[in-house]
């Protein structure tokens, strides 16, 4: 059981095939995951207005915990996987061990601090008189409970390093077929249960999480034998923190530079009214369905880097890399296609509103024009990551939002209005990409050259 859990199945075999493999089954969690939070805003808009903007207003703190997460997870995968690669059994159980420590430590912090300015943080998030009585229901609950939310991100980011990618999907699923069946019964009672309205949809969550994280740690602890000790000395642990931290904390930061821009951005739109603001909402919704093929790829690319770039098998990852970018081309061609023929009829699903309708398509007709190098960049910014790049990788990150998206889409606004704004940041993503396809290839041909002289010297 060890041996399967710390061997590198990567490093050889048909490339296209093995990125394929291991993509897929992601894309079945990647739409899981969206579908756990439409499942949550339908049942709760069944309440009403009040209680779905109370909800709406956690998202953004619940997104930057999970933005934080998601850095601890992917230094955890990226120290993990070099390691496969590399055949270092040690090192793999005890970053996973310390990675799940250090995620603990975290929800304590976050669980004080957040219970502790609840109020005053989501007073200054927009929360009213009314709704604030409904984000405390809800987050009362949430806080505490975000162990169950934390924990899988990392546990499942682990099993990926392992080239395990349909395991971390079927527990995604698993969570949100449990919060599906629970939603209605908390939300609105039966039976015994009392109706417990926007608090129920918290305890579903919880428990939905909560079962996840049960199924993790028996992967991790059971099948994969990835867990050691809990305390292997105070000098130890913080080392290993601090390899994990050295490529996860940069990476958080990443994620989080996306929202924000797109939250300015949404400033912007403001400017043209409400159905703008509206059709720029469907338009980016139907966009991130599109794209999460590409998410999927990116995520399965992770390991296949990592556990390459451990095993020093360099040209191979040059190989996986061109492919990704070749494909994330062709489907942005298919994106562009597909939005032109049906993307007023996509809009109209969502609102039948003739400004809101216009609004969304014109953003899907201009911005998929730069979808394929959009995806580039996406690649290469997991890449870059799991090469031990953070840092690039955050560099690129900013230069598509602040250097790019944001001086593009408000000079586009200026001189065209709302299609020049939909202009602008078809240009930044089109720039971002390439500026993304040229460095990464110059990263893993320098990494390549160090490696050659460094067999050399050997």
């Amino acid at each position: 059981m060890c041996a399967r859990a710390t061997s590198a199945k990567l490093t050889s075999g048909p490339i296209g095939a093995t990125l394929a493999r291991l993509s897929a089954p992601m894309l079945v969690g990647i739409l899981s995951m969206m579908a756990f939070n439409v499942v949550d805003t339908f049942f709760v808009g069944r309440l009403g207005t009040l209680p779905l903007a109370a909800m709406t207003l956690t998202f953004p703190v619940v997104m930057v915990i999970g933005t934080f997460t998601l850095g601890l997870g992917v230094g955890a995968m990226v120290v993990i996987s070099q390691g496969i690669g590399a055949g270092d059994r040690t090192r793999i159980r005890r970053c996973s061990t310390d990675a799940l420590t250090l995620a603990g430590v975290c929800v304590a912090l976050l669980t004080i601090v957040g219970l502790t300015t609840l109020e005053p943080l989501f007073r200054a998030l927009g929360a009213t008189d009314g709704m604030l009585p409904l984000v405390e229901q809800y987050m009362i609950i949430w806080y505490p409970g975000m162990l169950c939310y934390i924990i899988p991100i990392v546990g499942n980011n682990i099993i990926r390093a392992t080239g395990d990618t349909l395991t971390p999907s079927i527990v995604m699923l698993l969570g949100v077929a449990i919060n599906a069946a629970l939603d209605p019964l908390f939300i609105f009672g039966w039976g015994p249960v009392p109706a417990l309205g926007i608090a129920g949809a918290a305890i579903a969550t919880v428990i939905a999480r909560g079962a996840t994280m049960v199924v993790v740690l028996w992967v991790l602890c059971f099948r994969r034998r990835l867990l050691g000790s809990l305390w292997p000395g105070y000098h130890d642990l913080l080392a290993s923190w601090k390899t994990i931290l050295r490529t996860g904390l940069p990476v958080a930061v990443s994620n989080a530079i996306i929202p924000v821009a797109l939250g300015l951005i949404t400033r912007i739109v403001t400017g043209f009214g409400a159905e703008a603001v509206a059709g720029f909402g469907v338009a980016t919704r139907i966009e991130g369905f599109g794209l999460a093929l590409v998410y999927a790829l990116s995520t399965g690319l992770s390991p296949f880097v990592g556990q390459n770039f451990g095993a020093g098998r360099i040209g191979r990852i040059q190989k996986g890399l061109f492919l990704s970018k070749m494909f994330c081309l062709a489907w942005g061609v298919l994106l562009l296609v597909l939005f032109l023929l049906f993307g007023k009829a996509l809009a109209t699903c969502f609102d039948s509103n003739p400004s809101v309708v216009r609004a969304a398509s014109l953003y899907l007709w201009i911005v998929s024009l730069s979808l394929g190098l959009r995806s580039v960049h996406h690649i290469t910014w997991t890449s870059l990551n799991v090469l031990g790049r953070p840092y690039d990788a955050l560099f690129l990150e900013f230069l598509l939002a602040f250097g790019l998206w944001i001086p593009l889409a408000f000079i586009g606004s200026r001189l065209a209005e709302i299609g020049g704004l939909f202009g602008g940041l078809s240009l930044a993503n089109v720039v971002g990409g390439v500026a993304a396809y040229i460095w990464v290839d110059r990263v893993v041909e320098k990494q390549r050259r160090k490696h050659e002289m460094s067999r050399l010297a050997v």
